[in-house]
């Protein structure tokens, strides 16, 4: 009996050791539920943050930038290489930041290059991206890659389409300004926005302003408006009527255009005859060409014209760009102050030669000496 109960003591001590080992490993693997849903928090914490900072990463070198149409255009956060869309575009663009220019819309001419760095001609050649002259050059803007295409001008019905067809047609990010005469200097500030040429833009933006002021400021203190004939063509007979983009300056100086005729759209201008001619005798006659201005003042048929026989015939300055149009950009401004010195000098009373000094320097990035000024004021 004893040698029995000393078997069951033996049996229930044994039991009682492999319970007590089965409950140390048991608790030796549990992890108390507050302890496990902080851990995870925290690793889940973590991983958010860590994401969060790669996006923050990839978000800093990109913007959103909104256009004069109102699109909001993904761009890199610094600009380095820009393509213009067409010849006012480069212009504007050559006379903020010639060295982000990774390319031309059109060569420069043997004119301009008197007054252009060097460095640009040879600059690749992407044509106009759109419009009735496009002729895009695929090849060379996508060797070229550039961050941004900028499109400048006067905005057209469809320009957002246009911007929008073009942007998903190339790949490329799109962005159009608007400016005219009367919105130029705002342009430069968008534009500076746009670069990050701030200071700069606001050289540009401010002169234009004084140019603007300066010619309203005239046209209100004048008594009578003279009428001027803007000669165009091989032979004369083409001008760019009232009302053209073309011919913007004869109004913004104070002057009324002789040419009441239909107005079209290109450079080339509306056509007239010799007999308009005569019944609107114009007071001031400028031809857009040396070669045109020598007929004007030596054919005898257009001698018979007052402005022409009381030496009224004046020859429009064009390098780099002519002062009148052709293209009509920011080159205009500078027409402002010749023409307006021209018909009005008593009302502008601007020297014009230093003029003409500041605005190239300025807007060119060239110094003219006296007899370069002169040259191009012949």
């Amino acid at each position: 009996m004893k040698k029995m109960r000393k078997s069951l003591v033996l049996a229930a001590f044994l039991a009682a050791v492999v319970l007590a080992n089965g409950c140390q490993k048991g608790s030796s693997k549990e992890v108390p539920a507050s302890q496990a849903e902080s851990t995870a928090s925290v690793k889940s914490e973590t991983q958010a943050e860590t994401e969060k900072a790669g996006e923050a990463g990839e978000q800093s070198d990109v913007r959103v930038f909104t256009d004069s149409t109102g699109r909001e255009v993904t761009l890199p956060k610094e600009i380095k290489k820009i393509a213009p869309s067409g010849p006012l575009a480069q212009i504007v663009l050559y006379t903020l930041c010639p060295d982000k220019l990774s390319g031309l819309a059109s060569d420069f001419s043997e004119g301009a290059k008197q007054y252009i760095d060097e460095k640009y001609w040879a600059l690749p050649k992407f044509g106009q991206f759109y419009g009735k002259n496009a002729n895009l050059n695929m090849e060379a803007l996508i060797a070229e890659s550039p961050d941004v295409i900028i499109d400048i001008g006067e905005a057209k019905k469809s320009v957002k389409e246009d911007m929008d067809a073009l942007q998903e047609q190339l790949n490329m990010p799109v962005i159009f300004i608007e400016a005219d005469l009367d919105t130029m200097s705002s342009a430069y500030e968008k534009l500076g926005e746009l670069t990050g040429d701030t200071d700069q833009a606001k050289k540009l933006a401010d002169d234009c302003n004084n140019i603007l002021k300066k010619s309203e400021t005239a046209r209100l203190r004048l008594s009578e408006k003279k009428s001027v004939y803007f000669a165009v063509g091989d032979d004369g007979l083409h001008t760019n009527a009232e009302g053209s983009i073309h011919a913007r300056v004869i109004e913004q100086i104070g002057a009324e255009n002789a040419a009441k005729v239909e107005m079209v759209s290109s450079g080339g201008g509306s056509v007239v005859s010799f007999e308009q001619l005569l019944l609107w005798q114009p007071d001031v006659i400028i031809a857009d060409s040396e070669a045109l201005y020598q007929t004007i003042t030596t054919d005898k048929v257009w001698g018979e014209l007052n402005a022409v026989k009381e030496g009224k015939v004046y020859q429009v300055p064009s390098a780099p760009y002519s002062f009148m149009s052709s293209p009509p950009s920011v080159n205009r401004m500078i027409g402002i102050l010749w023409l307006g010195n021209l018909l009005y000098p008593e009302k502008y009373g601007v020297d014009i030669k230093h003029e003409v000094k500041d605005f190239y320097e300025l807007f060119y990035h060239v110094t003219l000496d006296d007899t370069q000024a002169d040259k191009i004021l012949k």
